[in-house]
């Protein structure tokens, strides 16, 4: 009999060390979905700038356009409703913050597609991520998309993981050449 209970005893350990290890390995593989996703998402707004300006060597981001496929490229990639609510993975609405650092000489921001602020700004400003804290020298124009999945879906619910959220940060810098 006590051969049998530790054998039990041992299976269920080993059950909820396999479900925990499952969850976490699904969980870090949908981080760097949002890696991907943040990393496409810069890159893309970045393309969108006025020509016109771009002739006479200033660099200006279209930020209309780049939102709009910011929006898209989260929404597809990440396979979110109307409402930018997650339909498979995350459990909370996906947030997103879109930051443009150009040669006008302002930094706007927007948070899922709302203007937020605009501020003067000059090449060798610092930049702080309100969400992950890190710091950026801005040199060049540049883009900076944060995206926010909030909480994952571990099936363990006798663990208390309330400080895990998925988050990720990319920026997508212009390096002049010389």
């Amino acid at each position: 009999m006590k051969a049998l209970i530790v054998g039990l005893a041992i299976a269920i350990l080993y059950s909820i060390f396999l479900v925990f290890q499952m969850d976490n390995n699904l969980y870090l593989l949908k981080l760097e979905e949002l890696k991907t996703v943040s990393n496409e998402c810069s890159a893309t707004a970045a393309l969108f700038y006025d020509v016109n300006e771009f002739k006479e060597g200033r660099k200006i981001f279209n930020q209309e356009e780049g939102n709009k496929a910011i929006k898209y490229l989260i929404s597809n990639n990440l396979k979110l409703n109307e409402n930018m609510n997650p339909t498979l993975y995350w459990s909370d609405r996906i947030e997103y913050y879109v930051y443009y650092f150009d040669d006008s000489g302002f930094m706007s921001a927007y948070h899922n597609e709302l203007h937020i602020k605009t501020e003067p700004f000059s090449y060798g400003n610092i930049y702080t991520d309100s969400i992950e804290g890190y710091k950026k020298v801005i040199t060049e124009p540049i883009v900076i998309v944060t995206i926010s999945a909030g909480k994952p879906q571990y099936r363990l619910t006798f663990l208390d993981l309330k400080e895990i959220h998925g988050v990720r940060s990319s920026a997508y810098e212009y390096v002049e050449r010389e």
